[in-house]
Parts: structure tokens; C-alpha cells; sequence
């Protein structure tokens, strides 16, 4: 009878991407066996410490409109299927087995949709992130009258995909509950709650409380004692993460205290195809041609980084901006809550789901620049007073976000579908 551990299938477009660490995390604490099967590696500094000891990694090859930079709306779905379709053909040669459970995450790109090759096919559990809807959340509130017809049909159509996949799938799993609140009613009710998880043992503050700060460095930088760090990470400098708002917040500061530094890490190339009007381009150059900053030698730009520099900067960090529209959660806040930072977020859906304002962050209207600016300065001018909200943080990250809080809850779910007379059915 199959339990745990357990032998799982997961597929995503990327390695180790969205489903990799959670992958990682059941290899090296619960002996599972793992292949993932992905279109593109990440820089092996992001792979996880069990590949190739227990987690094994399959690349895929694309056919077709797949493998066009860009392609029309109209045939979104015709590129998914090109991606599902160039998986099926690895999986189909390789045959990877024993497979207790197949773990998706298309992404959009249908990736996991032709997985169960084999004639008694084992349960799906489809990883679902997002669900667009026609004129709201995201950008889509601030596209004006000059926006092309075609991307409100592509936001109207892109979600075919993931319909798709959840139809196919014994469970549908989601991170939040605002993420399972964007869905059709006739779905919400089978979807999983619950988060993939953060790996909070990287993250740790460099001071506590009633001791000296010891000496703060990032990327081989060091930082005077006195500085007030304020940070900024994503993976990419967009607008969907509120990068433009943080800059213009990151200014003003600048002005305002001659020992701020500001530390931003992120592709300053829009890697994003939601935003239509930057992407593939150089946002962070966009941005700074059209308003050089005020003082370049308290402002770094570390571009991509690897976790581990992540780790540092939150470490070092007095204060976290994430000034993001509307749109799920970012790792790096929740990681930024794990490592004790001080979190200042937009007031939004999203953000309201994991930071109590005034109690584990602080929340502000995004479009009050100057209500922004002062619950920042408040913050860098009495860091210890401030301090109880970053150690809240960090105990309601570890109580309800961390790997260690969700995933033994996901192996409880994986071993009650890989069950035999389970039948791949909606539990």
C-alpha cells in the first residue's frame, strides 16, 4: 500500500521554480523519491541541496508555437498545449516508476497535462496559482483607453489552461485563500489551502535583542553601523511588484536621511508577460533614464542574486518595502517576516491574508505617497521600537508559512490520494 514516503512525479516549467523546495523538503525529511520533470534550469545556485540524492531532474524539450518568444492571444492555448504535449514525449521514453502521485504546476503552460502515461494513471494534485479576471487585480486596473483589444481578450481566455488542469486533476491545491477566492465558485470548494511552504532555517536576524549589532555586509559590501538599511527584492523590478513605487519612496528617503542606504536585488528585465508594456525591457533603465537617482552611491542595485545573498540582505535589512499591486503574495515577504525584518506592504487583499497591521507589519494605501513615506521614516527613526513587529513576523511565518508548519499537512494529503480506492477522485 503506497504511503509515506512516497515515489512523486512533479512537473513544472521551470526548476526548481514554484514546487521544487517542496519537493527538496519531502526527499530530505520524509524519504521520498522524486523526479521532476521541468523546460528550463535555473542557475544551479537555486537548486536544492537533494538533487541528484533523491531528487532527480528531467529537462523537456518544446515544438511548435512553444518555442516562439511571444505569440497572439489566440493562441495561448495552442502554446500550452505544445509545452504539455513536449513533456508527454520525455515522460512516455522514460517512464519513470513507481509514480504514487503526479504534482503539477502548469503555470499557465499546460506543462503536467498529458503526465499520467501510464495505463493505471496515479492521482494528480494540480498546483494552481492565480486565476485572472477580465478588468481587476494585477495591472489590469491601471490599463487606460490606449491598451490594445487583444489583451483584455488574452486576460478573458489565458485561464483555459488552468480549467483545464484542475478538471483533469484528483485535487486542486492553492497557496492563500485570496488565491482560492479568485476561482469559479463551482471550483473553490475542492481546492486545498494551503502553502508550499518557507524555509525559514535560512533566515536569521544578526542582532538580538539588548546586544550590540554586529558588523553588516551584503554581496562583499560593508555597511556602516549607523546605516538604516531599506530593501527591496523580487525577481524581477516590475510594476507587478510595485518597484516603480518603491523607487519613488526609495527617492524621498534618500532626501530625507543622509544614512539610509537603499539595497534592491532583481532582474531589472521584465520577465513578466502580464506586463505588456514592459516586457523583455529594461524597467529599472526605463525608470532611471526618465529620473536619475538622487544619490547613486546610497542606492545599489545587487541584480539577480542567489538565496543565500537574499538571506543576507533580509538579515541586514531595518526596514522591507513590498509596494505591490494586487496579486499573490511574494516569497521574499514572507521571507522577509521569516528573517524578523519589518515589513511595510501595500494595504491590499493579499497582504491583509498574512500581515496584521501594526501587529506582525505595517500597511499602507499605495496611492498615499506621503502616508507611505511617513510610516517608512517612523520606522528608521526608532528601529528598536519597532522591533516587536519584526519578531511577531517571524512567529506567525514559522506558525503558519514555514515548510516545517505545511508541508507534513501536504504528506497527509499526498498519502490519503495515493491510497489504492481513492480512484484519482476529489477527496
Amino acid at each position: 500500500m503506497p504511503q509515506d514516503p512516497l515515489n512523486v512525479l512533479w512537473v513544472e516549467p521551470t526548476f526548481p521554480g514554484r514546487l521544487g523546495a517542496a519537493a527538496d523538503w519531502l526527499v530530505r525529511r520524509r524519504g521520498y523519491r522524486a523526479w521532476f520533470y521541468c523546460h528550463t534550469l535555473e542557475p544551479r545556485a537555486h537548486w536544492p541541496a537533494s538533487v541528484g540524492r533523491g531528487l532527480e531532474v528531467q529537462v523537456f524539450g518544446v515544438g511548435g508555437v512553444a518555442r516562439e518568444t511571444a505569440v497572439g492571444w489566440s493562441r495561448a492555448l495552442e502554446r500550452s498545449l505544445c509545452y504539455a504535449y513536449g513533456c508527454w514525449e520525455v515522460l512516455e521514453q522514460k517512464r519513470p516508476r513507481p509514480i504514487d502521485l503526479i504534482v503539477g504546476r502548469s503555470a499557465g503552460l499546460g506543462s503536467s497535462l498529458f503526465a499520467p502515461v501510464y495505463d493505471r494513471a496515479p492521482p494528480v494534485v494540480q498546483f494552481v496559482d492565480y486565476y485572472f479576471h477580465g478588468r481587476a487585480n494585477d495591472l489590469a486596473d491601471e490599463a487606460g483607453p490606449e491598451t490594445p483589444p487583444a489583451y483584455f481578450h488574452w486576460r478573458r481566455s489565458t485561464t483555459a489552461i488552468e480549467l483545464l488542469d484542475l478538471e483533469q486533476a484528483a485535487l486542486g491545491w492553492v497557496p492563500t485563500e485570496w488565491q482560492r477566492g479568485l476561482f469559479p465558485a463551482e471550483y473553490r470548494d475542492d481546492l486545498l489551502v494551503l502553502h508550499d511552504g518557507v524555509d525559514t532555517s535560512r533566515f536569521a536576524r544578526l542582532e538580538r535583542d539588548g546586544s550590540p549589532r554586529p558588523a553588516r555586509s551584503i554581496a562583499g559590501r560593508a555597511i556602516p553601523a549607523s546605516a538604516r538599511v531599506v530593501t527591496f527584492v523580487a525577481r524581477s523590478l516590475d510594476r507587478l511588484r510595485g518597484f516603480d513605487r518603491f523607487l519613488t519612496l526609495a527617492e524621498e528617503l534618500l532626501r530625507a536621511r543622509t544614512d539610509v542606504v537603499v539595497v534592491v536585488t532583481g532582474d531589472p528585465i521584465v520577465r513578466r508577460g502580464l506586463d505588456v508594456a514592459f516586457h523583455n525591457k529594461d524597467y529599472l533603465g526605463h525608470l532611471t533614464a526618465a529620473r536619475p537617482p538622487v544619490d547613486p552611491k546610497r542606492l545599489w542595485f545587487l541584480g539577480a542574486v542567489p538565496p543565500s545573498t537574499v538571506a543576507d540582505l533580509l538579515a541586514a535589512s531595518d526596514l522591507h518595502v513590498a509596494p505591490g499591486r494586487v496579486y499573490p503574495v511574494a516569497r521574499s515577504t514572507l521571507e522577509a517576516m521569516a528573517a524578523g525584518c519589518v515589513v511595510l506592504a501595500s494595504d491590499s487583499a493579499p497582504h491583509r491574508e498574512v500581515i496584521e497591521h501594526g501587529q506582525t507589519g505595517l500597511l499602507a494605501d499605495p496611492a498615499d505617497a506621503d502616508g507611505l513615506l511617513r510610516q517608512a521614516l517612523a520606522v528608521l527613526d526608532d528601529p528598536a521600537g519597532h522591533r516587536p513587529l519584526g519578531i511577531a513576523a517571524t512567529a506567525r511565518v514559522r506558525q503558519s508559512y514555514s515548510q516545517d508548519a505545511c508541508l507534513p499537512r501536504l504528506a497527509e494529503t499526498f498519502n490519503r490520494l495515493a491510497l489504492p480506492g481513492s480512484g484519482g477522485g476529489r477527496p
